[in-house]
């Protein structure tokens, strides 16, 4: 079973309303590309993002888990293709204007071999001039999360509990448990989803073997809605 598949049905009911980070996402497009037509997000999960762009760009979407992908599938126009595959390993015989991957999804990729499949990937689907745009938890973001009390939420009657801690050097475990109450009875879902970082300047380096004008953008709304996100931005060579 593919990370997330158990939660995709309750995804979106925890995540809240996606349209910050939606303009913020536009807003660095049309900064680092003219005129942008196509567009690609991967790691897309319930398609939140990618249905908030689809009026903007001719939009697509992967993910590497199924469940994910049939929700996302139910809130996006007919025809949308939607890609089942790895971040880092996929051929969809297509190209784009641009290539994004939001909320993350890049840390879920544990090996730097796995980051650097990433970039490889967005090169070969990008269009000359076309724009790759991710942001990362830094390895200090994780440890500050490790370092935290557990957090639980509840939404209706269901609650959401999320303990992160350091297991090896840079890599992190997400212990998740969800528990759903409905008409007296009690199910407990439980995942352990796993994150790594790495330097900022190691990916800026790796970045630049590839890509042009690379940029570090810092945004608010970082841990718990303070401190500052990463963002990198680049271009394909035109």
């Amino acid at each position: 079973m593919a990370i997330y598949d158990l939660f995709a049905p309750y995804y979106d009911a925890v995540t809240g309303d996606s349209s910050t980070e939606t303009a913020f996402i536009d807003s660095i497009i049309k900064h680092a590309h003219p005129q942008p037509v196509t567009l690609l997000e991967v790691a897309c999960g319930t398609g939140g993002i990618t249905a908030s762009l689809a009026g903007k760009y001719q939009v697509a979407g992967l993910d590497i888990s199924p469940e994910m992908l049939a929700v996302a599938r139910k809130k996006l126009p007919a025809g949308i293709p939607l890609h089942l595959a790895d971040m880092s390993s996929f051929d969809l015989n297509a190209k784009f204007d641009v290539v994004i991957c939001i909320y993350h999804g890049i840390n879920h990729l544990l090996s730097f071999s796995g980051w650097k499949g990433f970039f490889d990937c967005a090169y070969r689907h990008l269009n000359d001039g076309g724009v790759l745009c991710f942001d990362i938890f830094t390895l200090a973001d994780l440890r500050t999360i490790a370092s935290m009390p557990d957090t639980v939420e509840q939404f209706g009657e269901n609650y959401l509990r999320i303990g992160v801690r350091e297991s090896a050097e840079a890599v992190f475990d997400w212990n998740i448990e969800l528990e759903l109450r409905e008409n007296g009875r009690r199910e407990l879902l439980t995942e352990v989803i796993r994150t790594a970082s790495f330097p900022p300047e190691k990916i800026r380096e790796e970045l630049s073997e590839r890509f042009v004008n690379v940029e570090i953008i810092e945004s608010d709304g970082g841990i718990n809605e303070s401190g500052n996100r990463i963002w990198f931005v680049c271009a394909k060579p035109r």
